[in-house]
């Protein structure tokens, strides 16, 4: 019987699936609606504190659910769970911006790169840090930019954007656990 219990642990519970699913979603349609008021509020400050909301929300209530059921959760399981459920919430990022530039609107990914340009720029004069180039390595370094940002609305680069998430997203997901973990009510006794 014991046997049984801890291979059941090893399982991805279902719930962890439908919490992850609804996160996506919500992180979807939080940009969706952005789009739809106005097209510059994609680069809000609301966008992280909201994706970050979400995928916190998403790990706690898997591990809660996780907990209930099993009634304890050590740190690794509980780190492996929450990362995972949080990284698949935070898809719903990058699944909107193949749908929305990809799909429905390809023509506004260079207005977009234009915005990120601009904002990237008006950050940087924020902490002092200016481009004192001339005006020919000025316009190239932009132009590099803007291929970059449009080279990151692609398929590749939601690819690649999605597995550099994995270092915040274990990062929270840590933290999540060493919070949430908690050994289980009743020790399993082995038989001798």
């Amino acid at each position: 019987m014991s046997s049984h219990l801890s291979s059941s642990r090893r399982d991805l519970p279902p719930s962890l699936f439908l919490h992850a699913g609804l996160g996506a979603a919500l992180v979807m349609v939080g940009y969706f609606m952005a789009v739809l008021v106005h097209f510059e509020w994609l680069l809000g400050s609301w966008s992280t504190p909201f994706v970050l909301m979400v995928v916190v929300s998403v790990m706690v209530m898997v591990l809660l659910t996780v907990r209930q059921e099993e009634g304890g959760l050590h740190f690794g399981r509980a780190f492996g769970l929450s990362l995972l459920a949080g990284w698949l919430a935070r898809i719903g990022y990058n699944v909107f911006n193949l749908l929305y530039f990809g799909l429905l609107h390809p023509g506004h990914a260079g207005d977009y790169a234009n915005m990120l340009a601009d904002k990237s720029t008006e950050a940087l004069s924020v902490f002092g840090i200016g481009l004192d180039l001339d005006a020919q390595d000025s316009t190239t370094m932009a132009e590099m930019f803007r291929e970059q940002v449009l080279w990151s609305l692609t398929p590749a680069g939601q690819v690649a954007d999605a597995m550099t998430a994995l270092l915040w997203v274990s990062f929270v997901a840590a933290i999540v656990s060493a919070i949430l973990r908690r050994t289980p009510d009743v020790e399993e006794t082995s038989d001798a």
